[in-house]
């Protein structure tokens, strides 16, 4: 990766590296493989340490600096919050020379005697503009108080304010500036598109874009914990497969739900922007903003999560009147020119199902043996036109494919009408105050959990 071939030999000839790459570029290998090169594994002595801002992330780079250093015996720990400390002690007991973690577990461990870093070498700040935030400037002075003054330190991030470069000197000494994107701030890979709607019928225009785009997975971002419940629980009363992660949830329940969307379990993971910050999902096809996001550097990461690796992806913004302002400064500072798209109505939802129907009819035909469509289908056809030949056989008929399209192709399942009460009037972008759950018609099916799924609104797997 580019941003590999940059940054590694710089970090292996010494002095310190303040890294600027697109989110996905490959900064976790960028920084990982020169690490665990340089490791001396015949020493239990901790001599790297990176830091991240939440735990999903400690996990997930934990994971990918054990797999690079697997073979050289390198031994990583990832320490954090939310867990009992019995794993993490006995690691700090049997040697770690990578510790991968989070500010407030690492100090608590400072604090007891637990780590000793006389030994390190490295320090590493991923998501540097995060780690440099007001929210853990306390912490990260504290612990750079414990930390040997002759390492290399360096930061890792997709967007550097000139705050978090003034705020590095307390770190770093005379660091280069690597850049791979000063005339870019997002992965060219990603169709950006926004739809305009009110703020009253967020949700329902959400409901009918997921319909519609029919993603294959997906991260909703929401500003805050309480729309993250209400958006989760909005879907999964409506069988959307769909579970949520925020600083609310136990460690474990946030690991549970970032693992099954990373398996293909999950398809829609509705979350805060610091609960999400980081994840690497393989194939994640579309971000979507539910709520417009604080500043153009948190619009950077959400729509990171896709387009990954060079891959292609999808982000969708939904901007009501109070949004515009937020939403207009992100284009220019970012340099983005996402595209204006319509609320899809009723018969745009018929014609996409219709036509994703007659694909997947047209694909499941050219599968079956050449003897099963001669004897079988062919016998039903008969059936079929004399069922077509009347008023009431073509009722019949429609009713038919629809209770089996139900049963049978769940995602195939469009809104009902009432799902938006303004229809076609939320495309002309007025703005309203006030949310809530719009009735359905008939009630709704499936429990409220963030976990619900199943049914409709679910692809089949």
């Amino acid at each position: 990766m580019p941003v590999q071939t940059k940054a590694i030999p710089l970090m292996q000839s010494g002095g310190d590296l303040i890294v600027k790459a697109l989110t996905g570029s490959g900064k976790t290998g960028a920084f990982g493989i020169p690490v665990c090169e340089a490791i001396d594994v015949d020493s239990k002595s901790t001599q790297a340490l990176i830091m991240l801002p939440t735990r999903e992330l400690a996990i997930q780079v934990a994971q990918e600096v054990t797999a690079i250093g697997k073979y050289r015996g390198v031994r990583c720990l990832a320490v954090y919050g939310g867990v009992g400390y019995g794993p993490q002690i006995d690691g700090l007991e049997a040697g770690a020379h990578v510790i991968v973690g989070t500010p407030g577990r690492i100090l608590d461990h400072i604090g007891n005697g637990r780590m000793d870093f006389d030994k390190l070498q490295v320090l590493i700040l991923d998501e540097a503009d995060e780690m440099l935030s007001l929210g853990f400037w306390p912490d990260m002075r504290e612990i750079a108080s414990h930390l040997p003054e002759g390492r290399q330190t360096h930061l890792f991030s997709a967007t550097i304010p000139e705050k978090v470069r003034s705020l590095s000197r307390f770190f770093q000494h005379d660091a280069e500036y690597v850049t791979l994107s000063d005339d870019q701030t997002a992965p060219q890979q990603i169709e950006h598109c926004y739809y305009v709607c009110t703020a009253s019928n967020k949700e329902a225009t959400l409901l009918r874009i997921i319909e519609y785009e029919d993603p294959e997975s997906a991260i909703i971002f929401c500003n805050t914990k309480a729309d993250v419940r209400y958006v989760t629980n909005y879907l999964s009363k409506r069988n959307i497969d769909a579970d949520q992660i925020s600083g609310d949830l136990t460690q474990g329940a946030r690991e549970a739900a970032i693992r099954a969307i990373k398996q293909g379990s999950l398809r829609f993971l509705v979350a805060t922007d610091v609960a999400a910050r980081g994840i690497d999902i393989s194939d994640l096809s579309h971000v979507i903003s539910y709520t417009a996001s604080d500043s153009p550097e948190v619009y950077v990461h959400r729509t990171g999560r896709t387009g990954r690796a060079g891959k292609s992806g999808v982000a969708i913004s939904l901007v009501s009147g109070l949004d515009i302002g937020n939403f207009r400064h992100m284009q220019n500072v970012n340099k983005i020119k996402p595209t204006e798209k319509k609320i899809p109505t009723e018969k745009d939802l018929r014609d996409r199902v219709a036509e994703r129907l007659k694909v997947k009819v047209e694909h499941e035909m050219r599968s079956l043996p050449k003897d099963v469509v001669a004897d079988q289908i062919d016998r039903l056809i008969p059936v079929v036109e004399t069922l077509a030949d009347s008023h009431e056989g073509r009722r019949d008929l429609a009713g038919i494919l629809a209770a089996y399209l139900v049963e049978h192709r769940p995602e195939t399942t469009v809104t009902e009408p009432d799902a938006m009460e303004q229809g076609d009037a939320s495309e002309a972008g007025s703005s309203s105050s006030g949310s809530g759950p719009k009735k359905r018609r008939g009630g709704s099916r499936g429990g409220s959990r963030g976990g619900g799924g199943g049914g409709r609104g679910r692809r089949p797997r």
